[in-house]
């Protein structure tokens, strides 16, 4: 397969005005504002790095606003992965926030590893991203084959979700029988 060429990453750095506090619904919403108006300009695929650093504390409203709102509002089209969560607080604030909408995302934590946030996934599902996670691209018919031996409307199921939550990229292809295949990337 060819090598799949994705967008630059975009890194959105999330801060309300002046201050490492990141509290409440209507700064939240301004930070959304702001936000979405410029991911509106990016291509299809980019990942957005939705960056932590500058913020200290945070509530769930703020998260609920900033983040899982404009999670919500881009996917699929973009991709997303937090990072510089500098404390536990801040993480499980958002964790909170994600899981109150049914929403999931990926953290970068130490060493560049990837940590899931937000509503659980079903064991299926996370066995299908462990997969994923270990190749740089992958196919539905891929997971018809062994180890892991699925049907073929499984597979295709399970990556569809996947994409959908915002966990692993995709492309749309042609298969060697020159119909529709979808090639899928992970995060990283």
């Amino acid at each position: 397969m060819d090598e799949i060429k994705t967008p630059r990453d975009y890194s959105a750095l999330l801060r309300p005005g002046d201050s490492p506090d990141a509290w409440g619904t209507s700064a939240g919403i301004d930070v959304f504002l702001r936000l979405h108006a410029e991911l509106a300009r990016l291509p299809d695929r980019t990942l957005v790095v939705l960056d932590y650093s500058r913020i200290v504390r945070s509530d769930i409203s703020f998260q609920r606003e900033a983040v899982v709102e404009t999670v919500r509002r881009h996917r699929p089209r973009l991709l997303f992965v937090a990072s510089n969560v500098g404390n536990e607080d801040v993480l499980a604030n958002l964790a909170a926030a994600l899981e109150a909408r049914g929403e999931i995302l990926l953290v970068r934590v130490q060493e560049g590893r990837l940590r899931i946030v937000g509503r659980r996934l079903a064991t299926e599902h996370e066995d299908t991203l462990l997969a994923i996670q270990e190749h740089h691209q992958f196919t539905s018919t891929q997971l018809t084959l062994p180890p892991h031996g699925l049907e073929g409307s499984t597979a295709s199921a399970r990556l569809t979700a996947l994409w959908k939550a915002g966990l692993i990229g995709r492309i749309r292809g042609a298969s060697t029988s020159g119909g529709r295949e979808y090639r899928y990337y992970p995060i990283r």
